[in-house]
């Protein structure tokens, strides 16, 4: 099954939000050492803020992506 140009264009938005995920964002160890002298935060608010991000990075990923669904 060949994919379309718009779901080629889909998974390359998806595969680029995962690694802006995996690459962008601090491990938990190191937001409890970093997050007070980068963000001026507590550890719980900083961690807070990360896991609202990375869902709406997510939510961005896959608007208005369809399953596609096998044809056989």
């Amino acid at each position: 099954m060949r994919m379309t140009k718009k779901q080629i264009e889909q998974f390359n938005r998806m595969r680029n939000s995962l690694i802006k995920i995996h690459k962008g964002y601090q491990t938990p160890d190191q937001l409890r050492r970093n997050s007070e002298k980068e963000y001026g935060l507590g550890y719980e608010e900083t961690l807070e803020m990360v896991y609202e991000n990375i869902q709406s990075e997510a939510k961005q990923a896959v608007k208005n992506v369809r399953e596609i669904r096998d044809a056989s």
